[in-house]
């Protein structure tokens, strides 16, 4: 039975090689058992592992030492090779378990430093400060963001306040005029700023601040500005448009209404003619006389009408120019808009009664109903066969309707009636 003192220096050698490289394992597993946080046996295991390795390893290092000076040595290690050779690698063995049982529970333990790294890999940048405003933690995002506001390392509360501030000036950082505070960046990015106070359990107020990354988003609030500006122009041009169209019509009208009179009056001509070469009047001459008598009624009532007026005048004026009375119920809303649209219904329905009722008669009621103004129109012509489909004129008057926030009806059994309603509210708003 070989002893250690007995045993060659390369088998000694070799056993204290195995020896210190099972303690310096023994000294890793347990600074690593502190930094996650191991269970308490693990630790003790560790060092009395330590404790006991490193006696083993002054006690063989000493009276290697004294053999290899040729000194006597104390015989503090009486046991054979093989048993302190059992024991290195018992130890061995016992801290290579423990070293794979830490990288199996690496991925499912947290570490003083999981925090700190699963901060860094938010894309959001994130830092906390102590109620005195000393930085507490920070990702590499905010570290990233600080150094372009202020080229320097954030520290303070105090210091990220002032860089904020004054980042128009000292930084190539310009602040956004938003109602939350939000930062464009040289990169192109935009960052939303936001604090809030988080209470711990002690009592002690902490300071989170996070920059939010909304470059989309604002991106799309810029395209959806530009479209709206867009369609605001498109809304002004349809408007001039629309009032184009409705002067054609007018003039289409009235157009029509003169071609008629001329007509009339050329058969009233012809008709006194035959009556001045004749000594008996015909019916036919009588009925368009009778007709000559109206156009020249027109004519007077058009040459004593005021030639500048109101909408609501000159939709009066051509609805007697062409024959057809109308009946006037209630008050016209003041609202400019909704008056205009009111006017453009009148004469949308005066054409389409005469066109395609034979209609002699107009009554139109206006009335203000709550917060809304009403407009019904109807008239003594023929009722339509079915359903009115709005077209041209109608589906303008929709248009102009829909606009102004309003609601347009077509009825037409048991007789034709239109009725608009229009809030006075938004009116005003506008």
């Amino acid at each position: 039975m070989t002893t250690f003192y007995a045993s060659a220096e390369t088998e000694q050698s070799a056993w204290m090689i195995c020896l210190f490289f099972a303690l310096l394992l023994d000294v890793f597993l347990f600074l690593t058992s502190l930094d996650r946080g191991g269970r308490r046996w693990s630790r003790l295991f560790n060092v009395g592992t330590f404790i006991a390795l490193l006696i083993l390893l002054c006690t063989a290092g000493d009276a290697f030492q004294k053999k290899a000076a040729g000194l006597p040595a104390d015989p503090l290690l009486p046991f054979p090779m093989w048993l302190l050779w059992c024991i290195a690698g018992m130890a061995g063995t016992l801290l290579l378990g423990q070293a794979v049982i830490f990288i199996r529970q690496k991925d499912r333990t947290l570490s003083h430093n999981s925090i700190k790294q699963a901060m860094d890999m938010l894309p959001s940048a994130v830092c906390y400060f102590t109620p005195s405003g000393a930085l507490k933690l920070c990702n590499l995002q905010m570290h990233h963001l600080f150094h372009i506001l202020a080229h320097s390392d954030l520290q303070q509360f105090h210091e990220l306040q002032q860089a904020l501030t004054a980042c128009d000036r000292e930084s190539s950082v310009v602040r956004l005029p938003e109602e939350v505070p939000s930062y464009l960046f040289p990169d192109g990015k935009v960052w939303r700023y936001s604090q809030t106070e988080i209470t711990v359990p002690d009592g002690a107020v902490y300071t989170k601040v996070v920059f939010s990354d909304v470059t989309e988003l604002y991106e799309k609030g810029q395209k959806l500005r530009e479209q709206t500006a867009q369609l605001k122009k498109f809304s002004r041009d349809l408007k001039v448009l629309s009032d184009n169209v409705l002067t054609l019509t007018k003039e289409a009208e009235v157009l029509s209404a003169k071609t008629r009179l001329h007509d009339q009056m050329g058969a009233g001509i012809i008709a006194m003619r035959q009556i001045l070469q004749q000594d008996q009047v015909s019916r036919e001459a009588a009925d368009s006389l009778l007709l000559f008598q109206k156009a020249i009624r027109a004519i007077k009532n058009d040459d004593e009408s005021p030639q500048e007026g109101s909408m609501l005048a000159e939709f009066l004026q051509d609805a007697a120019t062409i024959g057809v009375k109308v009946e006037l119920t209630g008050e016209m809303p003041k609202q400019g808009e909704i008056y205009r649209i009111f006017v453009i219904a009148m004469r949308e329905c005066l054409t389409n009664s005469v066109r395609h009722a034979d209609a002699t008669s107009l009554s139109v009621t206006a009335r203000q109903d709550g917060r809304n103004s009403c407009l019904c129109i109807t008239n003594n012509g023929i009722s339509p066969k079915g359903p009115i489909v709005p077209k041209g004129g109608l589906r303008n008057l929709h248009r102009h309707v829909s606009n102004s926030g309003g609601t347009m009806e077509l009825r037409w059994t048991p007789a034709f009636a239109l009725t608009i309603t229009i809030p006075t509210e938004k009116e005003a708003a506008e």
